[in-house]
């Protein structure tokens, strides 16, 4: 054997003694240490008004398994908090655009969105998220320990909210009570309404309906100064909207227009060609 390929086989018997590189091999990690490849998370963020604990926590709590993304809601992208490091920031529509998301998770979850993902109501990019995600029977969890709730809320409104806990349970999302130490919230099973059986002397006509789609746009003016996601919803879809100059547009909004096809017109100022 030659002094060059003693000096190969060496270098080689090294490289491959290397712990790092025979965890790689294994499959348990990268060179570095650390898991060659992360599934990818959705974060879905509400506001809050204590961010550095809230992405801290999440970070610590998922940070190691996933890659994570941050969908923000209006109310966050105004303030734009700084993100830890690993975590990166997504447009709803990339978010959208987007159909295997790993994981989806509400870690600030607010009692509106509680609310509505219960009720299946999607009237937003954040709402729409959990829907697709809840459709396609993937992982959702749900941290409630930003709902309010205390000893001194009404019984009465503490087990509405408590229901829609229980509601959204059923659609096997995944429901913790606290952020920091993940603490399980029970799962009760929701009461089945009771079938009701029809004869057929009492059994509803349906009727046959019919929609009728507009061949021109639809033409509104909105006079606010900030457009955010929740007014984009409830423009009608294929219209044409007018705003005045100055208005704010969140981000989110303009994803939702697109995504609704509604036209966007900035009026001109007085005296302007």
């Amino acid at each position: 054997m030659s002094m060059n390929e003693e000096l190969i086989n060496q270098i080689v018997r090294r490289i491959l003694s290397d712990p790092s590189l025979q965890g790689l091999l294994r499959g348990e990690g990268n060179l570095n240490g650390n898991r060659a490849f992360k599934a990818e998370a959705l974060v879905l963020l509400n506001y809050v008004p204590d961010f550095p604990r809230a992405l801290s926590l999440v970070q610590q709590r998922w940070g190691a398994d996933y890659t994570l993304s941050i969908l923000p809601s209006d109310q966050v992208y105004l303030i734009k908090p700084e993100l830890p490091i690993g975590m990166t920031w997504i447009t709803a529509q990339d978010a959208l655009e987007k159909s295997n998301w790993q994981t989806l998770i509400l870690p600030t979850c607010s009692p509106n969105t509680l609310a509505k993902v219960a009720l299946g109501i999607r009237d937003n990019p954040i709402c729409e998220m959990v829907g697709r995600q809840i459709t396609a029977g993937r992982s959702v969890e749900i941290v409630t320990e930003y709902l309010g709730l205390n000893p001194q809320t009404p019984l009465t409104y503490r087990e509405l909210y408590e229901g829609y806990i229980k509601q959204v349970q059923s659609f096997g999302a995944k429901v913790t009570a606290n952020l920091e130490k993940g603490t399980p919230v029970p799962s009760i099973p929701v009461p089945q309404a009771p079938q009701v059986q029809t004869s057929p002397a009492t059994k509803p006509l349906i009727t046959e309906q019919k929609t009728v789609f507009n061949e021109e746009k639809v033409f509104e003016r909105y006079e606010k100064k900030f457009l955010g996601d929740k007014q984009a919803y409830e423009f009608p879809l294929d219209s044409k909207i007018l705003v005045k100059q100055g208005t704010v547009i969140s981000p989110l909004a303009r994803d939702t227009l697109k995504l609704r096809r509604i036209e966007l017109c900035i009026e001109k100022e007085v005296g302007m060609g």
